[in-house]
Parts: structure tokens; C-alpha cells; sequence
């Protein structure tokens, strides 16, 4: 087995990804070679480790002397008894970081901060009544759900004229002006949401939060994801945007 098929089998092991033939296999080497076995620990831990971690070159760095102490180590108790051995361990302890290097490598290269698009589901609105003649309501629901949020925006507000304290109206309008990138406007319609007890309180928290991602203040973005009780509708989804964080 190369050091790459190795770290392969590491990694799919974690990931509970191995068939009951491969899980069986890795089972008995671990269990016949201390050595792979110490690796097989430190690699889970680094890898539990580096799924929140933020600093991933010093991280890779580290892992790398680990597995090569650990090589070392291991090696020193075994004296050689020809220097052609002695190079054929070194090469394996190179071989182990080079192939850390790779994968850590790949999961540096395929990992990224979260991104407002990757979480935003934007709800359709619908507010015209069945037989409504409200014409300023059809062209604020048809502009919104065809994301013509310019001209959501100026029906919206023209609605609220009549009924300021519409937390429908508000709550859309808002997402008008996060998608416009006015996020300061958004803001203060979400605090007034957020302040209130109407049904949109949770979801104008989760679009805050979306609203400070999509600014990349991720400080104030987790601060509101931890103010959504378990109860609210986007709570699954904003655990999973704190993870990443």
C-alpha cells in the first residue's frame, strides 16, 4: 500500500465512506502495526481539528512534524543495520508528509469561507389576494418572485406608505435591499423586526446575519446566529453557517 493509498483510506474511513471489506482491512493493520496505527490517530484528530480551524498552513506544517516524529520515533527503537536501510526509512518518512502535504493540500484548495449565496433561499412573496384589484400588490409580488428587486423595492414601499407596520411588506422590502446590496437600509428594517413579536422575528434575524456575511463581518453574522432559539425555522441552517464561520 502506497503512503497516498494510505491517507486515501484514512480519510474515506472518516468520512464513514469504506465498504465492510475495506473497514475490516483497515481494522487488522491498525491492529497488527502500532505505527500506523498512532498515525491513524494523530490524522483523525487533525482532521476533526482542521474543520474549524482557520490558520491552515501552520496547521499543515504541524502535521506534518507530528507524523514525521512519530516516523522518527518509531524507526530509532529498529537499529539499521545497513545505511540502505537507514535511507529507505527516511524516504518513508517523507513519503508520509509529502502525502499529508497532498491532502491537506486538496482540502486547502477546496475549502472557502461561507458566502451569502450559499445560503440564501429567498421565500416567494405572495400577497395579492385571489380577485384583488390591488395593482401596486400584483407588481410588488410579480417584480419580487422575477428578482427585479428595484422595482420590488419601490412597490414595496409604496404599500407601506398605507400600512407602515406591515411585517410582510417590511420583511420583503428588507431582502430587496440586502439583494441591492443597501445594507445599511436593510439593517435598520431587520432591527425592527427583530425588536417586534410579528412572525418574520426569526427570519429577519437569519437575513441579518446573511446580510452581515454577504459584508464579510462575520463577527456580528455569528453574534446573530447564536441568538436564534432551536425553535426558529432556519435554526439547522444557521448551525451549519456557524461551523463555518
Amino acid at each position: 500500500m502506497t503512503p497516498e493509498e494510505k491517507y486515501e483510506l484514512f480519510e474515506r474511513k472518516i468520512s464513514d465512506e469504506l465498504s465492510s471489506n475495506e473497514e475490516e482491512m483497515l481494522s487488522q493493520i491498525i491492529k497488527e502495526d502500532k505505527t500506523i496505527a498512532e498515525e491513524f490517530n494523530v490524522y483523525k484528530e487533525w482532521s476533526s481539528y482542521l474543520d474549524t480551524s482557520l490558520n491552515l498552513e501552520q496547521d499543515q506544517f504541524d502535521l506534518e512534524q507530528n507524523l514525521k516524529k512519530i516516523g522518527d520515533s518509531y524507526f530509532e527503537k529498529k537499529p539499521a543495520k545497513k545505511e540502505t536501510k537507514v535511507i529507505k526509512i527516511s524516504s518513508w518518512v517523507y513519503a508520509v508528509a509529502a502525502s499529508v502535504a497532498i491532502v491537506l493540500g486538496v482540502y486547502t484548495f477546496t475549502k472557502s469561507d461561507p458566502a451569502y449565496n450559499d445560503f440564501a433561499s429567498i421565500p416567494k412573496l405572495s400577497i395579492t389576494e385571489r380577485g384583488s384589484e390591488d395593482e401596486i400588490s400584483k407588481k410588488a409580488e410579480a417584480s419580487f418572485n422575477s428578482k427585479n428587486y428595484e422595482e420590488a423595492e419601490k412597490y414595496l414601499s409604496e404599500l407601506l406608505k398605507n400600512d407602515n407596520s406591515n411585517s410582510e411588506y417590511l420583511f420583503y422590502l428588507g431582502i430587496t435591499l440586502v439583494e441591492q446590496d443597501k445594507h445599511e437600509k436593510a439593517s435598520v428594517i431587520f432591527e425592527k423586526l427583530r425588536q417586534g413579536a410579528s412572525v418574520y422575528k426569526y427570519k429577519a434575524i437569519w437575513f441579518e446575519a446573511l446580510n452581515q456575511l454577504k459584508q464579510k463581518n462575520e463577527g456580528r453574522c455569528a453574534e446573530l446566529l447564536k441568538s436564534l432559539p432551536p425553535e426558529a425555522e432556519d435554526y439547522q441552517q444557521a448551525q451549519k453557517l456557524l461551523k463555518k464561520l
